[in-house]
């Protein structure tokens, strides 16, 4: 358990005796968990998204929620054609909770359509079918006349164009969102490392857009405003600038055309439900900003040494999907540190469709990655820059994982066959060093303490 501590005694723990308290750390990895022992005095923080509030019940939240603010939402969707959007398989969330709800609401529609929000992502997943499995249980247990279940596809679909945003994104949308006189995006919220939040806008772009459209957008990720915990609808003024979440808005407004767009949001842990709110999306989403920025941001004093858990299946099934957390956290390692990275990546690199400009650009020297891509950019190549950058930075980036040694070298970091020998060595190089460790990486985000 982590946090536990116990008096050094004998055994593995005889080099830390005359340091005094030992402690255990446990990191979450793949399906399992890797256990860190060490002295008390030199873990600095073990950092962990929010848990929800004790003795809490988000399922009967949610149905006083969707009871009392959906009211309105069930008179405005009767006899109308309502679209909803949900999040795909990449995403750890409550869908199975959530769906009777959302069903019990649209009753009254004159029909439903459902997408499910793929991006780029690769369409038919065992987890896509298993959310139209999801979503076909609970519209028959509502009676709902649903006329569509379909995992978006960016590039076999067919797409409508709708113009350009200001920053020249072309907007060229599945055609199935113009059989819709409602939109209702269903999402999980979280921070994002260059979107600012996942949250319900990025259920348009990219989750029903063409491969050109989110390649455009995509392509701002490269500027530094592009970043986490900003988007143009934060209710707090210094927190409105990230380009790409604005682009994101724009397109999404093309997309809808002026009709209706409600948004439950949520926040979750795996399949549990903590926190959620419905409403027009602006307003859902503002809320649903502000509950996880006080909830998973924090502010750090950075430590020379990190240690960075996405958390567990599914936030580790792929190098692609766990870096993620390394991005949301790099500020809590200092310039010239390290960063041991526990991601289990059964799955390997990523999708076929990733590896050719993620992967593959990364192997290249690292300010050879940095200038191509920059004069360059194509679809996820945004990937291996960000990766660059911070390794560029630090002295060095150990890996524990699935993926195979020479895959991991050639990436520019370091296998780690053992995670505790790391951290062992890390204190016999300094033995006073403190470390910052994290565990459900992708749902939070650190930030360094102003000096």
């Amino acid at each position: 358990m982590a946090g536990q501590v116990d008096n050094c005694e004998g055994g593995d723990t005889r080099a830390y005796e005359v340091l005094g308290v030992i402690m255990n750390v446990d990191l979450r990895y793949g399906t399992g968990v890797v256990t860190f022992r060490l002295p008390d005095r030199n873990v600095q923080e073990i950092i962990r998204p929010w848990q929800g509030p004790q003795g809490g019940d988000a399922a009967a939240g949610l149905r006083d929620i969707m009871d009392g603010q959906a009211g309105a939402f069930r008179d405005e969707v009767a006899g109308k054609r309502v679209c909803v959007l949900v999040d795909d398989g990449t995403r750890d969330e409550p869908l199975a909770e959530v769906l009777p709800h959302v069903c019990d609401a649209l009753r009254r529609a004159a029909s439903v359509q459902f997408l499910i929000c793929t991006g780029t992502h690769t369409a038919d997943t065992p987890k896509n079918r298993q959310i139209g499995h999801e979503i076909e249980k609970a519209r028959r247990n509502a009676g709902l006349n649903v006329t569509r279940i379909h995992a978006h596809d960016c590039q076999a679909d067919q797409f409508l164009d709708l113009g350009r945003t200001s920053r020249g994104t072309q907007v060229l949308v599945n055609a199935f969102a113009e059989e819709a006189d409602v939109f209702l995006a269903v999402s999980d919220v979280k921070v994002h490392y260059f979107a600012g939040y996942s949250n319900p806008v990025k259920n348009f772009v990219p989750g029903i857009s063409a491969f050109r459209t989110v390649e455009q957008n995509h392509s701002l990720a490269l500027l530094d405003e592009s970043t986490h915990a900003a988007h143009p609808w934060h209710p707090r003024a210094e927190q409105r600038n990230n380009p790409l979440a604005a682009d994101m808005v724009e397109g999404m407004e093309l997309i809808a055309k002026g009709r209706p767009i409600h948004a439950l949001v949520m926040l979750s842990a795996g399949t549990r439900l903590l926190w959620a709110r419905f409403g027009p999306i602006r307003e859902a989403s503002a809320e649903s900003f502000l509950v996880t920025d006080e909830r998973n941001i924090q502010t750090v004093t950075p430590a020379s040494r990190l240690v960075v858990s996405p958390g567990g299946l599914s936030n580790d099934e792929d190098l692609y999907i766990a870096q993620r957390a390394l991005e949301l956290n790099r500020a809590a390692v200092m310039d010239g540190g390290e960063i041991l990275f526990l991601a289990a990546c059964p799955n390997g690199i990523g999708e076929p469709q990733t590896l050719a400009n993620f992967y593959d650009r990364l192997t290249a020297p690292l300010e050879e990655v940095i200038r191509s891509i920059r004069q360059d950019y194509v679809l996820y190549s945004h990937k291996p820059y960000k990766f660059a950058v911070l390794i560029r930075r630090l002295r060095r980036v150990w890996m524990h994982t699935q993926i195979a040694d020479a895959l991991v070298e050639a990436a520019h970091m370091h296998p780690a066959h053992d995670p505790q020998a790391v951290v062992d060595g890390w204190l016999a190089e300094q033995p006073d060093v403190k470390i910052i460790f994290i565990d459900g990486a992708n749902k939070v985000a650190l930030r360094a303490v102003s000096i």
